[in-house]
């Protein structure tokens, strides 16, 4: 493994906008194909996906032996247990799913980042994201500020609570996930209820005050310069599984 020039939290943070994909279906091959095809951050999914830790390091290999692409993983909660592997096997970012308060959101921080800030425990002498213990000066004094750590907003309770979850210290990015969101606004999975879209907008308004990095999935009908021009960081316009289907139906439906 060779040190990166640059790292994701620091790239975002400079104002970089860019585009990413999720990763749903546990394969290094699909991984690998995603990251020759060209996006910038990839997102590797331990929320639903049905694949256990190594193969979640498996796809981290694999994109890093075509790109230089940033690589984060979603964790299926905020326990240490479910982050710490991940960022010891050395990925980019961490983002949770369904982070509803103040107190969830300091779980993460804690969970994901070294002392003073948080509790990570200090695995860094043997860990592959300090090179196995090689570079555990560098690792342990930049971690702390190489490390996207990303909260996903999917309830009307988080959405409402937004203003203190942004105020934790050690969030970086808050990320707006519009499927569970129609749990709570509009109908259950309809993305094109205007009830989601005016909450959308006002969260996106103001997550961009709160100064932290706004991210969150395209609805229908947006574009990368629309989502960009309301303050996005990071946009997902796709995953694995949609470009698959997509692709496969193209050959089932043709006539």
């Amino acid at each position: 493994m060779t040190a990166r020039s640059s790292n994701l939290r620091e790239t975002l943070l400079s104002g970089a906008q860019t585009l990413g994909v999720f990763l749903f279906l546990g394969s290094p091959d699909v991984a690998e194909v995603m990251a020759v095809a060209g996006f910038r951050v990839l997102l590797v999914d331990r929320e639903h996906a049905a694949a256990d830790y190594a193969t979640a390091l498996a796809e981290l290999r694999a994109i890093r032996s075509v790109s230089d692409a940033f690589v984060m993983v979603r964790t299926r909660d905020n326990s240490p247990g479910a982050i710490k592997p991940m960022l010891d096997a050395g990925f980019d970012g961490i983002m949770v799913a369904d982070i509803r308060t103040p107190k969830e959101a300091h779980a993460i921080t804690d969970a994901a980042r070294y002392a003073p800030m948080g509790r990570r425990g200090a695995h860094f002498t043997v860990s592959r994201a300090a090179h196995y213990g090689l570079d555990v000066a560098r690792h342990s004094e930049t971690a702390n500020q190489s490390i996207l750590v990303c909260a996903m907003i999917e309830s009307r309770q988080g959405l409402e609570n937004i203003d203190a979850i942004a105020a934790v210290e050690g969030i970086d990015m808050l990320f707006l996930g519009p499927l569970d969101l129609t749990a709570d606004y509009g109908t259950f999975g309809n993305l094109a209820s205007p009830e989601l879209a005016a909450a959308l907008h006002k969260a996106e308004a103001r997550i961009t005050q709160s100064g932290k990095l706004l991210g969150g999935a395209a609805l229908p009908g947006d574009t990368l310069v629309d989502l960009f021009s309301r303050g996005y960081s990071l946009v997902t316009s796709a995953s694995d599984v949609g470009i698959l289907r997509e692709g496969a139906l193209k050959y089932t439906q043709c006539k």
